[in-house]
């Protein structure tokens, strides 16, 4: 099933609103400041802010923030990170935003996704994603239950739940989706596809075992008037 249509004043459902600007560093954070460059990685708990350079992975259980000047050229691990600089690496959290100056390559694996900033990545398993006024993707591959576009995404777009595209929202490539709807201005090119999953579980019939047994005895009932046919 899908629905198309809708008015200028529609609004998205997820009532996300796009990422704040750069975000200062917190009190109490482990700051990586604009004068540093690590070689190697870097591994902590808490908040970490980074202005710097860290040519290395990067792991906290707690929130990374990677200022507009900070570059992370290795994977990122963290509770929640919010990206206005750079990450040339693997992503991995459970919330992610991203400001408009914030750039992600490679793969993303996060529960939640905003970003109004450049994703030329691979995003799977997510829960939700939405691209917002000034967020442009490039990817071979999204997955997520829920995707809302207002802003540009080329590539394969898979929505195992609902895509939106609402007005000034833009798709480019293949989409796979089990519900669609698109509002006054949005717009999609390309191919449409309904959305089926990869694997899905198959019934196998029970089988009665006394069924076999009545079988196995007919069997081997006409054995033996072949026998006797034979004897004959």
């Amino acid at each position: 099933m899908a629905f198309f249509g809708g008015t200028k004043s529609e609004k998205s459902v997820s009532g996300t609103a796009t990422p704040t600007a750069p975000v200062a560093p917190k009190a109490g954070a482990a700051t990586i400041t604009g004068c540093m460059e690590i070689l190697g990685n870097v591994k902590g708990c808490g908040t970490i802010h980074v202005d710097g350079k860290i040519h290395g992975d990067l792991s906290t259980d707690g929130d990374v923030i990677i200022g507009k000047d900070g570059v992370v050229n290795g994977d990122v691990t963290a509770k929640k990170l919010i990206v206005s600089g750079k990450i040339n690496g693997k992503t991995k959290c459970e919330t992610l935003e991203v400001t408009q100056t914030g750039e992600l390559t490679e793969t993303i694996e996060a529960g939640k996704i905003v970003s109004d900033g450049k994703l030329e990545a691979v995003m799977t398993d997510c829960d939700s994603i939405h691209i917002t006024k000034n967020g442009k993707v490039v990817t071979s591959k999204m997955l997520a239950k829920h995707i809302v576009v207002n802003g540009n995404i080329e590539g394969n777009v898979i929505a195992t739940e609902l895509l939106e595209i609402n007005q000034d929202g833009r798709v480019k490539g293949e989409m796979q989706v089990k519900k669609i709807k698109v509002s006054e201005g949005g717009l999609m090119l390309g191919t449409m596809l309904t959305y089926e999953p990869s694997n899905p579980v198959k019934k196998v019939a029970k089988q009665n075992p006394t069924e076999d047994i009545t079988k196995n005895e007919q069997a081997t009932a006409l054995k033996e008037i072949v026998k006797t046919k034979e004897k004959e």
